[in-house]
C-alpha cells in the first residue's frame, strides 16, 4: 500500500493513540472516585467527539473520490457496490451509519464553488459547534435533520422569512446543546417543527419529496412501528377503506359496538354489557386498534382479488416458509427449522400457524442442504406453483450478499432458454432486477451442479472463481454446507444490491 504524508501521520497517531490506551492497566482504572469517573469519562467523550470529526471527514473524502473517478472513466463494471456500501463493508459498521457521516459533512463542511470561491458550511453554527467538540455526531444529525425539515415546512408557507427561520432555529438547538444536551436538542427541535407547522403551510413538491410516504420505522413495544404523511387524495381513502371497523353504528359480534373510548368506560365495565354479553367475549378494542383491524381487511381483501399489479408472476399475497416440524407445532432441528415471511423475513411460528388455517399449502420437500427435490414442466415461463417452490427455496435474491426478499425477485434461467435451457425447478433461481440484469450482462455465473444456486465470480474479481452462496436467507448453513467455507458474501467485489 503506497502512502501520503497525510496518511503516514495518521497511522502513527494512531499506533500512538493505542499504546497509550493498552498502558492502561486495570489496577489504575479501579482506584478513582465516583468525580474522578465522571472526569475521566468527560476526557474520553472529548476524544471521541474529536475524532468523530475525522469520521466524517474521511467518509466523505472517500465516496468523493470514488465517484469522481467512476466520472473520469476509472471505474470497473464488475464493482457492483456503491461508495457508502464498500465503505461500511471495510470499516464493519451499517451502510446508514456511513450515509449519515456523509451527510454531516455535506451540512458543514465548507467548501468552494465552481468558480473557486469559498462557500461558508450549510449551517455555520452547527458546524463550529460539531468541529469543537461540543456535540456528538449523532445530536449534530439531528440538528440537520430537524433544519432541513424547517426549511421545506417555511419555503411552503406565503410570506415565511425562510433565512431567518434558519438562523433563529440553528441558534436555538445550539443553545439548547449548551444547556441541557441531546434530550433539550430533541425537545426544541419539534417545538420549532410543530410551530412552524401550524402556519398556513401550502402543499409543494419539496414538502411531498421530504416528508410524503409510508416511513417503516422498526420494532417498538412488541409491534412493528411506522408512520405515514398522505396527501389529501391519499387520505380520504385511507379513511374510506379503515373506518368502516370503528363505525358506532355497526355492532361487532361481541355485542359492544364502540370499544373502551375513555379510561372511564374501562373503569365501570361489568361482567356483562348492555345486551347480555359475556365479558370475555365483548370488544374492548380501542379506536385506533379497529381502524388498524379496517385497513388490513381492505387489504386481505384486494390481495385475495385477481385485479391488483402481479409482481414478479404472482399476484400480491403473504407468503411464508416453514418446516413442517414446526408448522406441526414440533421442535425442530437447528438445521432444518424455518418461519420465515417473504414481507418482512423470520416472523413467529404460530403466526404462520394462524394463517394456515386459512392458506393454500403447498408442500415442499427439500434435502438437508435445501434442494429442492422436484422435476418440473419444461415450458417457456415459469409457472405459478414453480415459482412458489423458487420462493420456498432461496426466500430471496440469491446473489451474495443480497438482502432483496422474495416478493423482490424475478424467475431466472440459469442455462439461457434461448440455448435450450429447460424451465424447471433445477434451472431456476431468484434474482432481483439489479442482479437480473447484472448476470446477463457481465461475466458472472451461477452454477446449479448442487443443486442449489451459487454464485461464480469472473477472474477479474476472483483468479480462483471460488463458488459463492447467498447466507443472508440461510444462516442456518452458515461453516456446514456441503464442506464449502462460510462466504457470507462479503469480498470486496461480490454483487450486492439491498432495498433501503
Amino acid at each position: 500500500m503506497t502512502t501520503t504524508p497525510l496518511l503516514q501521520r495518521m497511522l502513527t497517531y494512531s499506533g500512538s493513540l493505542r499504546t497509550e490506551f493498552d498502558s492502561l492497566s486495570d489496577t489504575q482504572l479501579t482506584t478513582m472516585s465516583d468525580d474522578q469517573w465522571a472526569d475521566y469519562a468527560d476526557a474520553v467523550e472529548a476524544i471521541s467527539r474529536f475524532l468523530t470529526r475525522f469520521q466524517v471527514h474521511a467518509a466523505a473524502a472517500f465516496v468523493r473520490a470514488v465517484q469522481d473517478a467512476e466520472a473520469a472513466g476509472v471505474g470497473t463494471r464488475l464493482r457492483t457496490k456503491t461508495p457508502e456500501e464498500r465503505l461500511a463493508e471495510r470499516l464493519g459498521v451499517t451502510k446508514s451509519e456511513i450515509r449519515r457521516r456523509v451527510a454531516l459533512a455535506d451540512a458543514l463542511q465548507s467548501g468552494t464553488d465552481e468558480y473557486g470561491q469559498a462557500v461558508e458550511p450549510k449551517y455555520p453554527a452547527v458546524a463550529e459547534l460539531f468541529n469543537s467538540g461540543g456535540t456528538s455526531l449523532s445530536t449534530a444529525s439531528t440538528m440537520i435533520r430537524e433544519l432541513d425539515k424547517a426549511t421545506v415546512l417555511s419555503n411552503a408557507t406565503p410570506d415565511s422569512d425562510t433565512a431567518q427561520v434558519r438562523r433563529d432555529m440553528e441558534a436555538a438547538l445550539v443553545q439548547a446543546q449548551h444547556q441541557g444536551g441531546a434530550p433539550l436538542v430533541t425537545t426544541v427541535g419539534k417545538n420549532w417543527l410543530n410551530r412552524l407547522n401550524t402556519k398556513n403551510v401550502q402543499p409543494t413538491s419539496e414538502l411531498a419529496k421530504q416528508f410524503q410516504g409510508l416511513h417503516l420505522i422498526g420494532r417498538k413495544y412488541g409491534l412493528n412501528h411506522g408512520e405515514f404523511y398522505l396527501d389529501d387524495e391519499q387520505w380520504t381513502t385511507l379513511v374510506a377503506g379503515s373506518s368502516f371497523e370503528a363505525n358506532p353504528r355497526i355492532k361487532t359480534t361481541s355485542g359492544d359496538s364502540g370499544g373502551s373510548d375513555t379510561l372511564f368506560d374501562d373503569a365501570v365495565s361489568h361482567q356483562t354489557d348492555d345486551d347480555g354479553v359475556a365479558e370475555e367475549l365483548r370488544d374492548t378494542r380501542t379506536r385506533p386498534q379497529k381502524l388498524a383491524d379496517g385497513l388490513m381487511r381492505t387489504i386481505q381483501a384486494g390481495l385475495s382479488t385477481n385485479k391488483l399489479p402481479w409482481n414478479g408472476g404472482l399476484r400480491p399475497q403473504v407468503m411464508v416458509t416453514i418446516d413442517v416440524e414446526t408448522l406441526q407445532g414440533r421442535l425442530a432441528s437447528a438445521r432444518t427449522f424455518q418461519s420465515h415471511s417473504a414481507q418482512v423475513g423470520p416472523i413467529d411460528p404460530g403466526l404462520i400457524r394462524r394463517i394456515a388455517c386459512n392458506a393454500d399449502l403447498l408442500p415442499i420437500v427439500l434435502n438437508g442442504e435445501g434442494r429442492v427435490l422436484d422435476v418440473g414442466a419444461p415450458q417457456r415461463l415459469f409457472t405459478t406453483e414453480q415459482r412458489k417452490i423458487l420462493y420456498a427455496r432461496d426466500l430471496g435474491c440469491t446473489a451474495p450478499g443480497c438482502t432483496v426478499p422474495a416478493d423482490g425477485c424475478e424467475a431466472h434461467h440459469v442455462q439461457e432458454w434461448s440455448k435450450d435451457g429447460p424451465t424447471t425447478i433445477e434451472n431456476g433461481v431468484l434474482v432481483c432486477h439489479f442482479h437480473h440484469k447484472l448476470v446477463h450482462d457481465t461475466p458472472w455465473k451461477i452454477d446449479m451442479s448442487r443443486g442449489v444456486p451459487y454464485w461464480v465470480p469472473p477472474k477479474a474479481v476472483d483468479p480462483n472463481q471460488k463458488p459463492r452462496r447467498n447466507y443472508h436467507f440461510h444462516p442456518e448453513l452458515v461453516g456446514a454446507d456441503s464442506g464449502q467455507s462460510a462466504d457470507t458474501g462479503t469480498a470486496d467485489d461480490e454483487p450486492r444490491h439491498e432495498l433501503n
